[in-house]
């Protein structure tokens, strides 16, 4: 995101060639202004502020008014010279946005290392890795649409999501100018063409391209962000209309210098009015960017192109004064600074559950760190005159910080996790020793063992392989698959069906092992977040109903019409948002209803009560406590998803309507002690707050065989 701005005393636009030094016309108050409201817009969001949750809007503002200002320097030297510099053109981007950059990046890997846990060093490196080579929006887009994610906690170099957009952005503007310009020159130019309808003709020519990416981008922000809305907000195909509509008022600029005094006052009102109630009347409800983001971008365009025209009495009167010229001086470290610190400044404080007033006390140091990084860093490297006069220089520094960058971010990756214990734990063989016979003395062991498996920096990926498979489906995905989820015996006479949510594909790996071993064919019909009850119900990520939930049950149900299964192992998280009056009864007369139609088509069904929810991340906990690991063990009450009362309702009401009820929390805590183990053995309990590892699972493997005796329903079938 581009957000800085030349020192005041000189005050050229952003990027401005260093022949322009000395014309100070194109500097704009009211940009600068804009820009101070904008950052203010995006932190009083990240602190939650009063009301602010549309804050987020800041990042719009700031596309406009790159895309404006941008455009306007290369029309600038296209009017000069006839063509774009683009070794110029790159070479001043670096000068102004790497020193600062990279400064943010490798403070908050360092950060990272000394306060976060050990465990999220790898992804924290990756994205840091990522955000160096302009590339982490795409990675945020791929990691945010994985179901498994949705509990982790946000990165701190989130926010480089909207540099990478703006610099993918001017990979392709400044080449696609420099292209029309020579086209323009060969089909009107020429010796005897007169400059000015030259000049129009060429600037007809860049509208009409501007005009054209900005149509296409915004329909694609409107038809993707509901449908698929991580890749609709991070990615540049649905922000490229912003950046667009800040460029095309540049191109206009000088037809709105036309514009009546009074009316450009009127103007500039009007858009900082919609800026301003953008941060009030949105929220994370909002389907965004889609047709809401043409409120902040309609604002900002407004505001950049009154001040074209600019009255004493326009916006310009408010957004020049002292406060918000000085804070959108330092805006551009403001926002890199201030992210950091919102996710790692409570564990630098020692908060849990940081308040308003502790987020309020970071952001002062967020601004005082902008303001040493200003001083000290972008502006000295920007004005020094060896890297501002030779392109080649500026490109060679930004060069060696973005080497450093990775160098850094690299070895961070392929670093092993740090540990502080060589305990060994007794290995759980599923012979000699099981996790059964070890669970009630697993509440209070100190160490984390040495020999842990999964291990914490693995943990993540100790899944069942049906995701590896594609047997999860993703939330977009109605369509059942009927041919490839395929397990068990693949010669066998019997049809075992695993079906629901993540809950559900979790206990994939005892039961596969028990189709096998019993001659039973398995089939996967599982869907991320997507319960099993007939319920309606709001999807986190979709921030809508989840009709797709809905229709891929409906496929599921038919499909087992025609199968015909012998049996049925029905289960689902219980932490969801129902849309319904009585939520919690709807989801037990949801579960009532769907269990009586799998009654219809299979001869037994299994319901698999939910598992426990620990709410914190084990692996994270665990690298945080390694030699008390009984600091991360769960208090059963907690983490029972449902009140004891309404689960027990929900587990008789779906024995009523046909299912044999299987309770796994037995094999998950001390009954006696109230507590829930993370670490059993040598085997690591939770892959995360609330799935289970696989390799955990595996070991219940004859728990589940007493619970859900495949041989026995084989006989009663015969």
């Amino acid at each position: 995101m581009r957000l800085t701005n030349a020192p005041q005393l000189k005050r050229p636009p952003q990027d401005e060639p260093p022949e322009a030094l000395a014309r100070p016309s194109h500097w704009r108050p009211d940009i600068e202004g804009l820009r101070a409201v904008a950052v203010g817009a995006v932190i009083a969001a990240h602190i939650g502020f009063f009301y602010s949750e549309g804050g987020f809007i800041g990042v719009d503002v700031f596309f406009v008014i790159s895309g404006f200002l941008i455009t306007s320097l290369l029309l600038r030297e296209i009017d000069r010279t006839g063509r774009v510099s683009l070794a110029g053109f790159y070479a001043r981007r670096a000068v102004r946005l790497l020193p600062a950059a990279v400064l943010v990046l490798l403070a908050t890997l360092a950060a990272s290392w000394i306060w976060l846990p050990p465990t999220r060093m790898r992804e924290l490196a990756a994205d840091a890795a990522s955000a160096a080579l302009n590339v982490v929006n795409i990675r945020l887009a791929m990691t945010g649409t994985e179901y498994l994610n949705a509990e982790d906690p946000p990165s701190p170099l989130q926010h480089f999501w909207s540099l990478a957009v703006e610099e993918q952005y001017y990979l392709a503007w400044p080449l696609l100018l420099l292209a029309i310009a020579l086209v323009a020159k060969r089909i009107w130019g020429g010796r005897f063409a007169r400059r000015g309808h030259f000049h129009r003709r060429r600037m007809t020519a860049i509208a009409a391209v501007l005009v054209f990416i900005a149509l296409a981008s915004f329909a694609l922000s409107v038809t993707q962000s509901a449908v698929d809305p991580i890749w609709a907000y991070f990615g540049i195909h649905t922000r490229a209309w912003e950046l667009a509509a800040g460029a095309l008022v540049a191109v206009a600029a000088s037809r709105l210098r036309r514009v009546p005094r009074w009316a450009a006052a009127l103007a500039s009102w009007t858009g900082l009015g919609l800026i301003v109630a953008s941060v009030f009347v949105l929220d994370e409800r909002t389907v965004f960017p889609g047709y809401a983001a043409a409120l902040p971008v309609a604002g900002t365009a407004m505001v950049i192109a009154a001040g074209c025209a600019p009255d004493r009495f326009g916006a310009t009167l408010l957004l020049r004064q002292a406060p918000f010229q000085y804070i959108g001086k330092i805006s551009y470290g403001l926002y890199l600074w201030h992210w950091p610190l919102v996710m790692i400044g409570p564990a630098i404080l020692g908060i849990e559950e940081p308040r308003l007033r502790d987020y309020l006390l970071l952001m002062a140091a967020a601004f005082v760190l902008a303001v040493a990084s200003f001083h000290l860093v972008e502006n000295p490297i920007r004005t020094r005159k060896p890297l501002v006069l030779v392109p080649s220089r500026a490109l060679a520094m930004g060069g060696a910080l973005l080497t450093t960058a990775l160098t850094v971010s690299l070895m961070l990756v392929m670093a092993p996790m740090p540990t502080e214990t060589n305990e060994e734990a007794a290995e759980v063989t599923g012979n000699d020793t099981t996790v059964w016979e070890l669970l009630d003395e697993s509440s209070d062991v100190d160490m984390v063992p040495a020999n842990l498996t999964p291990a914490l920096d693995e943990a993540f990926d100790d899944q069942p392989t049906l995701y590896d498979d594609g047997c999860v489906l993703e939330r977009d995905v109605t369509e059942v698959d009927e041919d490839d989820c395929w397990y068990g015996d693949p010669q066998g006479d019997k049809t075992l069906v695993l079906m629901g949510d993540s809950h559900a594909a979790q206990w994939f790996p005892a039961l596969n092992q028990l189709a096998e071993a019993s001659g039973w064919k398995l089939l996967a019909l599982t869907k991320a977040n997507c319960s099993l009850p007939d319920v309606e119900e709001l999807d986190w990520k979709l921030e809508r109903r989840y009709t797709e939930c809905e229709d891929w049950k409906e496929n599921a149900f038919d499909l087992l019409a025609d199968l015909e299964p012998d049996a049925v192992v029905a289960s689902a998280y219980d932490h969801k948002e129902v849309m319904a009056d009585d939520p919690e009864q709807a989801w037990e007369d949801g579960w009532v209803t769907s269990v009586e139609r799998l009654d219809e088509v299979a001869d037994r069904v299994y319901y698999m009560a939910d598992s426990t929810d620990l709410i914190d991340d084990v692996p994270d906990c665990l690298a945080q406590n390694p030699e008390d690991a009984s600091v991360c063990v769960g208090d059963m009450e907690k983490a029972i998803v449902l009140p004891k009362e309404e689960r027990q309702s929900l587990m008789d009401a779906v024995a009523d309507a046909g299912a044999e009820v299987v309770d796994p929390i037995p094999w998950l805590c001390d009954i006696d002690q109230g507590t829930c183990p993370v670490v059993i053995g040598n085997i690591l309990v939770y892959r995360d707050s609330n799935h289970l590892s696989a390799r955990f699972v595996a070991e219940l493997a004859p728990q589940i065989a007493v619970a859900i005796p495949l041989e026995a329903a084989e006989a009663d079938t015969e």
